[in-house]
């Protein structure tokens, strides 16, 4: 289900598949936070965590969970500070240049759902992102695209949100526009986190799966620097 990427007395890092809840949900689904606590306990270790951000139960990747209070305040603040280095890969309708992506975001609670508005008002929040295009195939007679993605901001349905709003909706993201029903998921993935913790650079990868669509459309050098 999950895997521990890496651990201290302070922190661990897991891989989440997709289709995982970050953490309990009304669905009852077995979520990320529990199952890591589960693997921390039959190991006999401490299992207690504490939530620091979330990956969309649709969105596979990287998650960092403290393991103390004191881990989980000195997180948090990174976090809020932005100095938490997440970075993505997505997979896009089109062929963009790269670039920054700089946009306002309303989250409305009722859909569940996040849209790219054109001023500031109540409720919207300043959303920022920077991606390069990695490759462009073609795919049933379009192009599709990889792009990596840096986070400058952790908005609700972020990227999928901006690039739905530049008509290049994430394949298999159907809330957000796009009409491929081959992929299960939305394509993005949590590939990166790059982070100091007490005084000490902290960095973990994970690829997603290359063997499955739409990662596999591009080869497997396109995902390394």
């Amino acid at each position: 289900m999950i895997e521990i990427i890496s651990k201290t007395k302070d922190y661990v890092i897991i891989y989440k598949p997709p289709g995982v809840p970050s953490q309990s949900d009304p669905s009852g689904d077995t979520d990320a936070m529990t199952a890591c606590s589960m693997l921390l306990r039959e190991n006999g270790e401490p299992d207690i965590l504490y939530l620091i951000h979330r990956l969309d139960r649709v969105v596979g990747g990287l998650i960092v969970f403290a393991r103390n209070k004191k881990s989980a305040a000195t997180l948090s603040c990174l976090v809020a500070e932005h100095r938490i280095t997440k970075e993505y890969f997505a997979v896009v309708e089109g062929c963009p240049d790269g670039g920054i992506m700089k946009d306002y975001i309303y989250k409305d609670q009722a859909l569940g759902k996040a849209f790219v508005t054109d001023r500031k008002r109540n409720g919207v929040k300043e959303a920022e992102l920077e991606y390069s295009t990695l490759s462009t195939v073609d795919c049933d007679g379009r192009s599709v695209s990889l792009v990596r993605i840096k986070l400058k901001t952790g908005r609700f349905h972020q990227i999928r949100a901006q690039f739905s709003s530049r008509k290049m909706p994430l394949i298999g993201d159907r809330k957000y526009g796009s009409r491929d029903f081959k992929a299960k998921m939305p394509a993005l993935f949590a590939t990166g986190l790059v982070f100091q913790f007490n005084g000490k650079e902290v960095s973990a990868t994970r690829l997603p799966s290359l063997t499955d669509y739409p990662w596999s459309l591009f080869e497997e050098e396109k995902y390394v620097d």
